[in-house]
């Protein structure tokens, strides 16, 4: 994708630089002697964003006169870049790249896959627990031994509709330290806190803030959340994750951690000995993709040790 800033004001060129090169790759830069040499004609540009909070721009014929031919594409843009603070230029940001997808569709999905990813850069590591029967046993034990950490926790907790408040009420009780709560369509991803996945839901990552999906795929009551939906789409949308498989009957969470093998963080599970269902597991270790297999409390010791600190 190649894209260009025309204007005669260097500061403002170097914010567009700033903002889209991470999203788009280098950006051109023109001023007012590329377009009176026609070299701006005859660029090979995609997309020309034509400054007109610049004068000089604006009362350019050779600029205006680029407006009308069908390629390269020109977006126009009014705003002062320097005036604005780090929301506004973020916000300048997203509507241009909106409109770069709109001229350019069959760049879109990679366009979006890049803004999503510089706006996930300062988001904290996710961890997803999954488990089901004697999970709730197994979270307490875990929790009771884990510090404070840098990251936040997604718990995807086999559970009936009705219980899913009880559980919540119980997470907060068993992880006093963290910031518990239900994950929640737009909630900013923030680190020391732990979120409950809700039924029939997947989770992305977007733009730092949780992003709920619907799963297509029909689950048995015992089977939702469904474990393995969650892995994907987190990990599609947000690669810094790790998981932890706990307790729990079946092997929901074994395709899922198949899938990332050797990408994530790290892969854990509970060890046979402290499960008090033991197939879910035991599945996941057969996947090959585990690394360790610990009791709650050296789950907990584990995770610590990643983050340079030691369990409680």
């Amino acid at each position: 994708m190649r894209v260009g800033i025309v204007s005669t004001n260097e500061v403002q060129r170097s914010l567009v630089c700033e903002l889209l090169s991470p999203l788009v790759g280098e950006v051109a830069q023109y001023d007012l002697s590329h377009a009176r040499s026609g070299e701006l004609e005859k660029c090979n540009a995609h997309i020309l964003i034509i400054d007109l909070s610049d004068p000089a721009i604006s009362d350019s014929e050779d600029v205006m006169d680029l407006i009308s031919m069908e390629e390269p594409v020109c977006l126009l843009h009014e705003k002062d870049l320097y005036a604005m603070g780090q929301e506004g230029r973020v916000a300048w940001r997203n509507r241009t790249v909106d409109e770069i997808k709109k001229a350019l569709p069959d760049l879109a999905d990679e366009l979006e896959n890049k803004k999503n990813e510089a706006d996930n850069r300062n988001t904290p590591d996710a961890w997803i627990i999954g488990a089901s029967t004697g999970g709730p046993t197994a979270l307490r034990d875990f929790f009771a031994h884990l510090p404070i950490l840098p990251i936040s926790i997604f718990v995807a907790q086999h559970i009936s509709e009705d219980a899913f408040t009880q559980m919540l009420s119980r997470l907060r009780d068993i992880a006093p330290k963290w910031s518990v709560q239900s994950a929640e369509n737009g909630a900013k991803v923030k680190a020391n806190s732990v979120y409950l996945v809700p039924r029939d839901k997947s989770i992305e990552i977007r733009s730092g803030a949780i992003a709920l999906r619907p799963y297509s795929a029909a689950q048995d009551i015992g089977f939702n959340p469904c474990i393995d939906a969650v892995i994907r789409s987190m990990f599609t949308s947000h690669p810094k994750i790790g998981v932890i498989i706990m307790s729990g009957m079946g092997r929901d969470g074994s395709a899922g951690i198949r899938a990332i093998k050797g990408k994530a963080k790290m892969i854990l599970a509970q060890d046979h000995a402290s499960c008090g269902a033991k197939s879910m597991p035991d599945s996941a270790r057969e996947t090959g993709a585990v690394q360790a297999s610990l009791p709650p409390a050296g789950l907990a010791a584990q995770l610590a040790r990643i983050y340079g600190q030691v369990a409680v």
